[in-house]
């Protein structure tokens, strides 16, 4: 009687178990709160790399961009411009100043694109 009622159990629990194996998946709980906002907004230098990477300029203007109807030759100057500027950013942030040779004929074709020293 007793093995009766054991494989009784063991056969309605295996059904059991069967049946929840083979049943749709619940979707999981949902909150109603909304999740808490965020105390302060990040900082800009999370949001942009880039700017741990240059050293701060005080009142340094940014070049305004290239019109697009601009004649050729000027956008080609804009853009040797643009290079040397960035020849220069490259430059001081590895250290290297106006006492390296680099440095001052970066500044010597700056000076001649601008039409004199600064």
């Amino acid at each position: 009687m007793r093995l009766t009622i054991a494989a009784i159990f063991l056969l309605c629990t295996a059904g059991a178990m069967a049946d929840a194996q083979t049943a749709a998946p619940l979707a999981p709980p949902l909150s109603p709160a909304l999740p808490p906002a965020p105390s302060s907004s990040l900082s800009p230098i999370l949001t942009r790399p880039s700017l741990a990477q240059r050293p701060y300029l005080p009142g340094a203007p940014a070049a305004p961009a290239p019109a697009i109807a601009a004649p050729i030759d000027q956008q080609k100057m804009q853009s040797y411009h643009n290079g040397l500027i960035s020849q220069q950013r490259a430059l001081e942030s590895q250290g290297i100043g106006l006492g390296s040779e680099q440095y001052r004929a970066v500044q010597q074709q700056l000076n001649q694109l601008n039409g004199g020293p600064r």
